[in-house]
């Protein structure tokens, strides 16, 4: 049973934690169709796309943020971060795909990151309440892979969405979390459009860039 590394879950938590009040302080709205730029990570194979204008940041920088390789923030308060966790652990996808039960092992990774990352997240930023959204197992030949969405109610200000596309390529002791914070508007048409398309593009190397996922990973709606 592959299992989640709580060093780097709570590494994502404290990230999270601390772009929150970011957040508040930007509130101009995001362009409509933006031109974008591709963003690759030889080191760790991945790729996103992501619109011109948002401010893009690699890391790590210093031992602190060993853990975060990317910060990507958008014009309206939205922040994209790439975390990688070392896992101390390979898999194949000959070993995943016989042992029995392995579609409902991606669902039970899914529950824990949920326990030990985005109620930790909630927790944090003192929210009410959290409500999980779409969940996806994007799993392909290149590795597990898998969608989370969440909606965190606060007492006092905006929603927040927190959401991410978690991934282990086989053959490596590495995952790469590429995880979204955006308030939560019922009028952000347009800029959940562009966060839509962001996550969309984020592939492992050797996926295609053209392909459409067989899930379309977007933020959740609030309830």
């Amino acid at each position: 049973m592959i299992t989640r590394n709580l060093s780097v879950s709570k590494a994502i938590v404290l990230w999270i934690v601390w772009i929150v009040p970011w957040l508040v302080l930007v509130t101009t709205s995001a362009a409509a169709q933006p031109k974008v730029e591709e963003f690759v990570d030889p080191d760790y194979g991945y790729f996103f796309r992501y619109p011109v204008e948002w401010k893009i940041r690699t890391l790590p920088e210093g031992k602190a943020n060993q853990d975060i390789r990317v910060i990507l923030q958008g014009p309206g308060g939205s922040s994209f971060t790439v975390v990688v966790e070392r896992i101390g652990q390979v898999t194949t996808p000959q070993r995943f795909a016989s042992t029995p039960g392995h579609k409902e092992r991606v669902e039970a990774m899914m529950s824990e990151t949920l326990e030990q990352t985005y109620k930790s997240i909630s927790r944090n930023i003192k929210a009410k309440s959290m409500v999980v959204g779409e969940r996806h197992d994007l799993s392909n030949e290149l590795g597990i892979k898998y969608y989370l969405a969440t909606l965190h109610n606060r007492e006092a200000g905006k929603p927040i969405v927190v959401a991410g596309i978690h991934a282990l390529p086989y053959e490596k002791d590495y995952s790469i979390n590429f995880v979204m914070t955006a308030f939560w508007t019922p009028a952000a048409g347009q800029e959940q459009e562009i966060l839509t398309a962001i996550f969309n593009s984020f592939r492992l190397a050797g996926e295609s860039r053209t392909a459409e996922p067989a899930e379309k990973p977007r933020p959740p709606a609030a309830k």
